[in-house]
């Protein structure tokens, strides 16, 4: 029963795709951690933007 569950390959991919996401999710935060400070700058800029767009 154990061979079987080993060498059986069903739901393998839902795995991998998991720990391609896990993997993706790392790294968007250490970029975003990394980029704090530019990616406020960039918001508010835009918030900025929007504001004189708007007129106010």
């Amino acid at each position: 029963m154990f061979i079987s569950f080993v060498r059986d390959e069903q739901g393998q991919d839902f795995a991998e795709y998991a720990l391609l996401l896990g993997a993706v999710g790392v790294v968007a935060i250490a970029v975003i951690a990394a980029y704090k400070g530019v990616l406020r700058a960039a918001f508010q800029a835009g918030i900025n933007a929007l504001r004189a767009a708007a007129g106010g």
